[in-house]
């Protein structure tokens, strides 16, 4: 979620499907959630740049956790 100004205001929920990582899926979930969380601090800017930097985070995580890269859709709901 995301206030008027572009700005964090909750924390990420992640949502995994067809991600190799059944026997870790807590620990990589806490991994993309901080991920996601990181590249949405900062300064605000506009939701494209935003849903972008989320999603670039959470794909590296998923990539370095199963060698593979995964489809990552970032949905932004404006609080």
């Amino acid at each position: 979620a995301v206030d008027r100004n572009g700005r964090a205001g909750g924390v990420p929920e992640i949502r995994v499907q067809g991600v190799p990582v059944e026997d870790e899926r807590e620990p990589f979930l806490a991994e993309a959630a901080e991920a996601a969380t990181e590249a949405m601090s900062g300064r605000a800017r506009d939701r494209d740049r935003l849903r972008e930097d989320v999603r670039l985070a959470v794909r590296r995580v998923a990539t370095r956790w199963t060698g593979k890269k995964p489809v990552v859709d970032v949905v932004i709901v404006q609080v």
